[in-house]
């Protein structure tokens, strides 16, 4: 990869940390150009840590009602890129690890602590924006705006097959595999 081409990955995958945060979860975009020999590449790079920072979600985003803050309390995260773009950016990562997060209600101080400790696969669009994210095992977070579908709020969503797709327009539309779970977060905080 060139270097103008690792900075136009670079700066495509730090355009997603703020989805990243907007998760929930550390299974997202990570802040990092793939690293092996060249685009269309599918064994992988090698597993690389990433960390989740702590975010303030505002109420409108979530439609809470309150804004939450998401604190990580154990983050023992990895990613690698397993598939490339022509221009060597990433089109998936699997990411993989221990996750627990707080839930807090800034407005009454009231929280919950849930585990996002999962298995999941990233797919990005070829300009680098999201496209979707499923889970192989385990939990991840996600914001679901105003415009959402099935339904608005800040999810806990789990089980194999559990996929959050990223629309063009800033909307979320998740699906719940098999045995999958959803819980909206602002229920538990209100």
């Amino acid at each position: 990869m060139t270097r103008s081409t690792t900075s136009t990955a670079l700066r495509r995958t730090a355009s997603t940390l703020g989805t990243a945060a907007l998760l929930g979860a550390g299974l997202a975009a990570a802040p990092a150009a793939s690293a092996h020999p060249g685009p269309g590449h599918h064994h992988g790079s090698p597993w690389t840590p990433y960390r989740t920072e702590e975010v303030v979600v505002p109420a409108a985003r979530s439609t809470c009602g309150f804004d939450t803050r998401i604190t990580p309390l154990r983050d023992e995260e990895e990613y690698r890129t397993t598939s490339t773009w022509p221009d060597g950016t990433p089109r998936t990562q699997l990411f993989r690890g221990a996750l627990v997060e707080r839930y807090t209600n800034l407005t009454t101080g009231a929280s919950v602590v849930r585990d996002l400790s999962a298995t999941a696969v990233f797919a990005y669009r070829p300009d680098g924006s999201p496209a979707s994210l499923t889970s192989l095992h385990g939990a991840f977070g996600t914001t679901m705006p105003p415009g959402s579908h099935p339904d608005t709020g800040l999810y806990v969503l789990g089980g194999r097959g559990t996929r959050v797709v990223f629309e063009a327009d800033g909307t979320r539309t998740f699906t719940l595999g098999r045995h999958g779970t959803a819980q909206d977060v602002c229920d538990a905080l209100d």
